[in-house]
This record gives C-alpha cells, sequence and structure tokens, in this order.
C-alpha cells in the first residue's frame, strides 16, 4: 500500500465518522494500517476510494490455532453511504477472508447492520467482558463451519484494542 492509499483509507475513516468520532477513528485506523498483520479491504467508486474496512487478529488464549480476526473500524464516505459501499466491503472481505483460511470474524458493532451478513450474537468474551452493557452488539461470524462452538475462554486483540474504553458500550444505547 502506497503513502497516498494509506492516506486517503485514513481520511475515510476520518469522514465516515463525523467530526466528534472521526479524528479517533483516522488515529486508529492510521496505527492499525501500520501493522503487517493488518487486513485492509477497500471499494472504489469512480476510480476514488469510497470504504474501507481493516481486520487484526483476534486470539482466543486456550485455542491459539483457531485463525479469527476482528473488524474495525469499517467507514464509508458520507456521500456513498446508503448506496451499496457498506454491503460491497462486507461481500468482498468475507470472501476474500474465506479464502486465505480465516474460521471467524468478530465485531463490537451496529446490531442492525452486520447481521445481514451472517453476523450473530456470540456469548464469546471480549478482552473485557464486564464492559460489554449493548450484548448484542458483540457479534460473530463463523467462516469454518464448527469453529465458534469451539471457542472460549479469555481473548487478546491487537495492542491498540486492548484499553477498556474500546470495549466500554455503556454509552451507546
Amino acid at each position: 500500500m502506497n503513502h497516498i492509499e494509506k492516506e486517503t483509507i485514513i481520511d475515510v475513516h476520518r469522514l465516515a465518522f463525523g467530526p466528534e468520532e472521526g479524528p479517533e477513528v483516522a488515529q486508529l485506523a492510521e496505527s492499525l494500517l501500520g501493522r503487517p498483520d493488518t487486513i485492509s479491504i477497500s471499494v472504489s467508486r469512480d476510480g476514488k476510494i469510497a470504504g474501507n474496512v481493516l481486520f487484526t487478529p483476534f486470539v482466543f488464549l486456550d485455542h491459539p490455532d483457531a485463525k479469527c480476526c476482528l473488524l474495525a473500524p469499517c467507514g464509508v464516505l458520507p456521500g456513498h453511504q446508503g448506496h451499496g459501499v457498506g454491503k460491497e466491503l462486507m461481500e468482498t472481505s468475507i470472501e476474500h477472508l474465506t479464502s486465505i483460511g480465516m474460521d471467524a470474524v468478530f465485531v463490537l458493532g451496529v446490531p442492525a447492520f452486520y447481521p445481514r451478513y451472517g453476523f450473530v450474537p456470540t456469548g464469546k468474551q471480549t478482552p473485557y467482558p464486564d464492559l460489554l452493557t449493548v450484548p448484542e452488539a458483540w457479534m460473530a461470524l463463523e467462516l469454518t463451519a464448527g469453529t465458534a462452538g469451539k471457542l472460549s475462554g479469555r481473548t487478546k486483540a491487537v495492542p491498540q484494542f486492548m484499553q477498556p474504553a474500546m470495549w466500554d458500550t455503556s454509552a451507546h444505547g
């Protein structure tokens, strides 16, 4: 990924999340894009990136061989929201993650969006389970049949997501 593409992706997240959350999400995206284990999927319209989603490793400490990832952030430029970019991002991502042998994807996200693509609420632990006050927002998508049922115990995300504030859903009804 070249510098211009990276800056464009950061801007997508900044604009997608608006003036209040955008700067923080853009900083997170920039940090994640600096990691060699981050998977970045973008969708373009008219030759320009219109949406982007990032995936990072998500580990079940008792099941280190399971290939799981965490989906975050996922952003679509405001002018392209509601025009199929998010759908294309999800479909392209699921196809790619399946093709590389990923077993499951987890997301702490909008309960009205992700179930459209097969995500279902999960009782699997977040790194800070006591902070999950909106349990329906914690979802999983099983890509390898039978994986989710085997997973249990404590979890660990990349350092950027190992801060309690990242898992506190109490401010979001």
